[in-house]
């Protein structure tokens, strides 16, 4: 098969996964992307240019990957199926505008949850340099590494990351809808959230049961202070720990008064009858500083 045809084409992915006998595993949540306008999408969402530093999770057989170092970017990627490296250094281009595949290329055999990025990339990037993350996420580990990111002491711009189209939209929602719950609020607090494209479930091989969405995530300018985070998300987790009910009912967990429940919530200038999903994210800042000091 023409290394001239992309990997990401399902002819050139059926042939890798002819040539070497490889088997999506359901156990790494691991779906080949055979799109290359959905491939290109997930480029251009990340405005990957000529001279950028990208960290990608899960490479897989290199679809995504080709298409950044064909951008220009230096790509280092985490990985932990054992079988991909010989696919990887044999598919990928050898020499991409005059370098060497492993002058812009570096593979990391590591679940990037474990990683240790002043280590592992202080020999590839100018780690002074901002990093912009790039992946196509398995289903079940997605909010685990948005959080181990953006806790990390990585210097990013931005995540662009596929992920299932119902966290997606989970992470996008608004005040008032079926989707916004904690995970909205942990994540808009810390970062903006952009929804780049949707892939449909076609775009795969296998293809999964459900569509895709491609979500951008930068670093906000300036965070809202939340005081202690724990505190602060256990405060929105059970807000939410019943959605049927109302705020003052969930409330009683931390405030078993009923009265000191309804001033607490008329200083938040909040009907007693609000559902959590009704409560903006200030509000939310407000009520657990206020319940801090219970």
């Amino acid at each position: 098969m023409s290394k001239l045809i992309p990997i990401g084409s399902p002819v050139r992915t059926q042939a890798i996964i002819n040539r070497y006998f490889v088997k999506a595993k359901k156990n790494l949540g691991q779906n080949f992307l055979v799109d290359q306008g959905a491939i290109q999408g997930i480029v251009q969402a990340a405005k990957v240019v000529p001279g950028d530093q990208v960290i990608e999770i899960g490479p897989g057989i290199g679809s995504l990957t080709e298409q950044l170092l064909l951008a220009g970017a230096k790509v280092a990627a985490y990985e932990v199926d054992q079988d991909l490296p010989p696919i990887l250094q044999t598919e990928l281009p050898q020499e991409i505008k005059g370098q060497k595949l492993d002058q812009v290329f570096k593979l990391i055999m590591k679940d990037v949850l474990k990683a240790d990025f002043g280590t592992d990339l202080a020999d590839f990037f100018d780690l002074k340099q901002p990093v912009k993350v790039v992946a196509n996420l398995p289903y079940y580990i997605t909010t685990p590494i948005i959080f181990a990111l953006a806790e990390s002491d990585l210097n990013f711009t931005s995540l662009t990351l596929m992920m299932q189209k119902e966290v997606a939209e989970r992470l996008a929602a608004h005040p008032g809808s079926k989707a916004y719950g904690p995970l909205t609020i942990a994540v808009q607090t810390q970062m903006q959230v952009e929804t780049a494209l949707e892939v449909n479930h076609r775009s795969f091989m296998p293809a999964p049961k459900v569509d895709s969405s491609v979500v951008v995530l930068k670093p906000l300018a300036q965070k809202p202070d939340v005081g202690d985070r724990k505190h602060f998300n256990r405060v929105v987790k059970t807000c939410f720990a019943q959605r049927r009910k109302t705020l003052n009912n969930n409330l009683k967990v931390f405030e078993k008064d009923k009265e000191q429940r309804a001033q607490l919530l008329a200083d938040l200038g909040l009907d007693p009858q609000i559902r959590p999903e009704a409560v903006t994210i200030p509000q939310y800042i407000e009520l657990a500083q206020k319940l801090s000091h219970k």
